[in-house]
């Protein structure tokens, strides 16, 4: 195995299950009440463990030997295989899911933030159980109980493996273009059988030597079936058939021709598969015909909050590796005493700026995950219906900002750590090199994050008549108000009141683009309305987790372990208030320009 850099501690993360979220509120529901506050800070420490002693050492592995390919069968780092027997035997990727069918059914925040300890130490090894739970979740959720005796299982405990299989090469983004097609299988006997043909690209994980079958969900077109998405429906199509009795039949057609050379997670597996070569690939219809894309919308999301998880793991890892790089690296007096003696690196200014980005910059990323997963566990439980409402609408809300604001800012983050380390960072010597790689997929992952933003304004701001969004833009100005006069952070939360008035009118301005038949200002300016959306409420979790800590350093040793981290997550939420969030001022200076001269240039002038 490579060296190992994984170094997390779970402070932050039971800060945010114990402290800011109050965790112990969601074991009160009927399906959590076995598991105890105690019960679950072990968990995150086994998981710190399971990122330290298995997936952090082969993180080098998977990037330096990465996968290999050879006549369709692709083979993983040998490391891997350890990784993959450790996580599947304790039963982690499916710890949210039901122990019906072999999960450990814990709440999601908690399984979700196990996932970015996980991700920390090991993206790319991540991606097989991500999707594989993603895909056997959604055979629990819309498979006969026929479907999911056959298959849910297998896939929960990691026996076989799971994938989702929309893209083709001209049918990328545009997912109703697919030309994979499915006819009926007279010979099957069974109505829901379909013979299936078609090749589908950049499917992650679609091959691979970690499992003895590989269970794959394939957006097809029922041969007569309406052109675009309405058409679409969505089939299982095992690698190996599974029989009636759950033993593996005969292989089912579905041939590897190669996968990517990628910029980064080269340990993760991107495949072009071909499915009916020979004309024996069989797939099981689940649910109703042309219903795949409604279908398949769930197990996106889970994917698109996914990548929320894996980037804010990735850029937890890279200020792990920045902040002990500049505390080791000596260089320099700073600019306050140019004649001094030379310091460690972290005393120069900006250095501490990039830290600071860093530090307030992932604590805030785990804040929205946390939030948007908790709402998710009270949405799915809670027993008052309107309670249950409210939550549904925040995660549907919150889901475009965690793909995209997470991913893009956890990409900027990733460089500001290589800059600590400066010429050392740019080497291979430590990871961030391969963080900045590796992170990078997942703004283009699940819908680029262009899309998040247009899914965005386009159907998540006007759900429920508008209401749920104004809702939380009421809310984050009640509280701002209701502590304009605190004594430590009355200008953050001034900031913030500013912020979220600026975000409201930002929303009503796309509603007079939209009735003034100006569209094109929409699109132009969608990106960085999310991320202004997304700043407003990162700011306002980061005050709650600052009133929170100052009021418990009032009852340790500020210069305690604990006094200390108190201490920081002041300094957090006070730095990204006036560092990050005030971006948001000056992305709504540009919107006032309505400028439209990337559109009105000759397309020549490029």
């Amino acid at each position: 195995m490579g060296v190992n850099h994984f170094r997390r501690d779970g402070r932050d993360t039971k800060f945010v299950l114990f402290e800011h979220l109050g965790v112990e509120r969601l074991l009160k529901y009927e399906k959590f009440q076995d598991f105890s506050v105690e019960d679950l800070g072990m968990i995150v420490e086994e998981a710190l463990k399971v990122g330290r002693e298995v997936l952090g050492p082969g993180l080098q592995d998977g990037d330096r030997i990465g996968c290999s390919y050879a006549d369709g069968v692709v083979t993983t780092p040998d490391s891997w295989k350890d990784c993959w027997k450790v996580l599947t035997e304790n039963g982690w990727p499916a710890a949210g899911q039901s122990p019906e069918f072999g999960g450990q059914g814990l709440p999601v925040v908690v399984s979700g933030l196990v996932n970015e300890i996980f991700n920390s130490a090991n993206m790319a090894v991540m991606s097989y159980p991500g999707l594989c739970i993603g895909a056997g979740h959604l055979i629990e959720t819309f498979g006969t109980d026929g479907d999911k005796a056959l298959f849910v299982e297998g896939m929960y405990t990691g026996r076989w493996g799971g994938t989702m299989c929309l893209t083709e090469n001209d049918a990328g983004s545009d997912v109703g273009a697919l030309r994979t097609k499915a006819v009926p299988d007279p010979q099957a006997g069974d109505p829901r059988v379909y013979k299936i043909e078609g090749t589908k690209r950049f499917i992650t994980c679609g091959e691979h030597d970690l499992t003895e079958n590989i269970i794959h969900l394939v957006l097809a077109r029922i041969e007569g079936g309406p052109a675009g998405t309405k058409g679409i429906s969505l089939f299982i199509v095992p690698k190996i058939w599974v029989n009636e009795d759950g033993s593996l039949g005969q292989p089912n057609d579905v041939f590897c021709t190669g996968i990517e050379h990628k910029m980064g997670i080269h340990g993760s597996s991107t495949c072009s598969l071909n499915f009916g070569e020979k004309g024996q690939c069989r797939g099981i219809l689940l649910g109703e015909p042309h219903s795949g894309m409604a279908k398949m919308f769930q197990m996106m999301n889970g994917a698109r909050i996914g990548c929320g998880i894996q980037s804010t793991g990735i850029a937890t890892s890279a200020y792990d590796t920045a902040r002990a790089y500049a505390k080791e690296r000596i260089q320099g007096a700073p600019l306050a005493n140019r004649h001094g003696a030379a310091v460690p690196i972290i005393q120069h200014e900006d250095v501490r700026r990039m830290l600071m980005n860093l530090k307030s910059g992932t604590e805030a990323m785990r804040a929205l995950l946390a939030f948007l997963l908790f709402n998710e566990d009270v949405a799915s439980h809670d027993p008052d219906p309107e309670v249950r409402q409210v939550a549904s609408g925040r995660v549907e809300l919150l889901t475009p900002l965690v793909k995209a604001y997470n991913t893009d800012l956890g990409y900027q983050l990733t460089r500001d750590a290589i800059q600590v380390l400066g010429g050392s960072g740019y080497c291979s010597d430590f990871p961030v090199e391969q963080n900045a790689r590796d992170i990078k997929i997942l703004s283009i992952w699940e819908g680029t994050n262009y899309i998040q933003a247009l899914d965005l304004v386009g159907r998540k701001l006007p759900m429920a008549g508008g209401k749920i969004f104004q809702g939380v833009l009421a809310e984050l100005i009640g509280l701002a108000k209701a502590n304009a006069q605190d004594a430590d952070f009355a200008a953050d939360f001034g900031l913030l009141e500013k912020a979220t008035k600026v975000v409201g009118d930002f929303a009503m301005r796309f509603t007079g683009y939209f009735k003034e038949g100006r569209i094109s200002l929409v699109p132009m300016y969608a990106t960085r309305f999310l991320d202004c959306f997304a700043e407003v409420i990162l700011a306002k979790l980061m005050l709650e987790q600052g009133l929170v800590a100052r009021a418990r350093l009032a009852g340790v040793d500020p210069g305690s372990a604990d006094g200390v981290f108190y201490r920081g997550k002041i300094a957090s939420a006070k730095f990204f208030c006036r560092n990050i969030l005030t971006n948001v001022f000056g992305r709504y200076q540009a919107l006032l320009q309505e400028d439209l001269s990337a559109l009105e240039i000759p397309e020549e002038a490029f």
